[in-house]
């Protein structure tokens, strides 16, 4: 590898005290780095692809920031036009506004929508999360 194939992006400590290092690294190194073990220091570290779907906090859709939302304020918990701080909703009245929309887009696969937009494991966001995995380069 060349000294340019491998760049730290951040490091971060997870609830439990792990450190973990998010590197980006261009396709060929990712080849080498998924067949090796990566050793760091005294240390054999894991491996894994690190997929980040962003999530708006005003209007709690994917792919953009609340910098550049031109939607409306919509709860994350029940999608009504309303800040979350202010949501009185039950867990039995969540709602994902996210899983709404992809219903909207794909109506021969229908997903449960009775989540919040919070939750990581809402169908949507695993949804969105394959596609940005299948849209990344396969390895050679």
């Amino acid at each position: 590898m060349d000294e340019g194939d491998l760049q730290v992006k951040y490091i971060y400590r997870t609830k439990i005290n792990l450190r973990n290092m998010v590197i980006e690294v261009t396709s060929y190194a990712r080849k080498l780095l998924m067949n090796t073990r990566i050793k760091i220091g005294w240390v054999i570290c894991k491996e894994a692809d690190y997929i980040h779907v962003s999530r708006c906090f005003k209007c709690s859709r994917y792919n953009h920031r609340l910098a550049v939302c031109s939607g409306e304020e919509t709860c994350p918990l029940c999608t009504r036009k309303q800040k979350l701080r202010e949501c009185t909703s039950s867990q039995d009245d969540y709602k994902c506004i996210n899983c709404m929309t992809y219903n909207k887009c794909n109506p021969s696969k229908t997903i449960c929508v009775n989540h919040s937009s919070l939750d990581k494991q809402f169908p949507s966001l695993q949804a969105q999360t394959k596609h940005q995995q299948l849209a990344w380069p396969k390895q050679l």
